[in-house]
């Protein structure tokens, strides 16, 4: 049985929020415990930014023109050094390999086996002057969060240093090197995590009586009322460091793990799942109280649930875009248009960016009615993701549905 499609109950009066599982080789579900509530389970993220320089640059694209508002003060009309949004620059890709025989300098990011590549998450650019050898070309100054290699090496002579616009890989110019890549990049801690109202499975009480260290990993599936799978966490080692019984009574514990996921949800997003924990939508715009972090988070929530539902039936859909105030409130307007409260439409967006996928077709063309399509129009007019810079997002996203089949009308 899929452990998204599992019903969890437990003979409590108590409401049934976690369960911690893990799946063995052969595919058997082992239930470690159930759990009536978690604490430290959102956090906020300590910041990993960092500073890099791009020497001798040749930027291209909506890049280029992000370096020359900045090298003549002038901000785009968001504010932003570019045309990612408030934020910055969207994401970037920087590639350093070495060309093999044969091919092209311009080739995807891809055409060396032994490629070093990391990944600019929220860049921000921050500064940039001439060169000191070179005055037509610049030096950048970013700031980002940084995923890559933290090794040194030595590179070649005629290394390439290319940029990439995040997913999908539209050139965006080359340096001749990059200061402070390599780096030390230490992952973030894990706090601890504290596991309320617990009832012990067979397995973990065992291990409660005799406490060993292995390398059992878990995983920690939040449920709705219902019972039914909602979200679940990335594997953590199963690591008990205390035992306590537990204020809610019975047989129940608390237990304290020397280690929680990686990667949790930010104090800010709770209320929705507090929202979804009462069972998926029943009615369409509830996610339009919410602030964009907590509309990005809910759209993750329907799109766990993808397989629910599915598509509403009939050739014509309709979109409500009173709300459409940023990108997470477009995708989650387009997940209930599609599919009704709660729906998700199932579309790789990096397709915006010229992923090689070219966007995902829908089983049965259909007329999505876009209403109120100016809202969205005049909200992210800053915003854009083509590699000149000079597309409007709704544009882009416009041109893909028409791409993959679905007629648009705007209202």
């Amino acid at each position: 049985m899929l452990v998204e499609e599992a019903v969890w109950t437990w003979e409590r009066a108590l409401p049934l929020k976690y369960v911690l599982v893990s799946e063995e080789w052969d595919g058997e579900l082992i239930v470690w415990a159930r759990c009536a509530d978690a604490d430290g389970l959102f956090v906020e993220p300590a910041p990993r930014r960092e500073r890099l320089t791009l020497v001798e640059c040749a930027p291209t694209g909506w890049l280029r023109k992000a370096v020359e508002r900045v090298r003549h003060r002038s901000p785009a009309p968001d504010g932003s050094a570019g045309p990612g949004g408030p934020g910055g620059l969207g994401q970037l890709d920087l590639i350093v390999d070495r060309p093999e025989p044969g091919t092209d300098p311009e080739d995807g990011p891809f055409c060396s086996p032994d490629a070093h590549r990391w990944q600019l998450l929220d860049p921000v650019l921050l500064d940039c002057r001439p060169s000191a050898r070179d005055a037509s070309l610049v030096d950048v100054t970013v700031e980002a969060e940084v995923d890559g290699p933290v090794w040194h090496r030595a590179e070649p002579a005629d290394a390439r240093w290319r940029l990439f616009n995040g997913t999908g890989g539209a050139g965006l110019g080359n340096c001749r090197r990059t200061e402070g890549l390599y780096a030390h990049r230490p992952l973030p801690c894990a706090p601890p995590l504290r596991l309320i109202g617990c009832e012990p499975g067979e397995r973990l009480l065992n291990r409660l009586v005799r406490s060993r260290a292995d390398g059992d990993r878990v995983t920690l599936l939040a449920l709705d009322r219902s019972g039914r799978v909602m979200r679940h966490q990335e594997h953590m080692p199963l690591g008990v460091v205390a035992s306590r019984p537990s204020a809610l009574g019975g047989a129940l514990v608390d237990l304290w793990l020397g280690e929680g996921p990686a990667v949790r949800p930010v104090p800010a997003v709770r209320p929705v799942w507090d929202a979804w924990f009462e069972g998926p939508p029943a009615e369409r715009g509830a996610w339009a109280a919410f602030p964009p972090e907590g509309r990005a988070e809910w759209a993750a929530f329907a799109a766990a649930r993808q397989g629910a539902g599915g598509p509403l039936p009939g050739p014509v859909r309709h979109l409500d875009g009173r709300h459409i105030t940023d990108v997470p409130a477009l995708v989650c307007a387009l997940g209930e248009a599609v599919a009704g409260p709660g729906g998700h439409y199932q579309q790789c967006w990096g397709a915006l960016r010229g992923c090689v996928c070219g966007g995902e077709r829908p089983t049965a063309p259909f007329t999505l009615v876009w209403h109120d399509a100016e809202v969205a129009r005049r909200a992210l007019a800053p915003v854009s993701v083509d590699t000149a810079g000079e597309t409007p997002y709704v544009d882009d996203v416009l041109r893909l549905l028409e791409k993959v089949g679905i007629t648009v009308e705007l209202r």
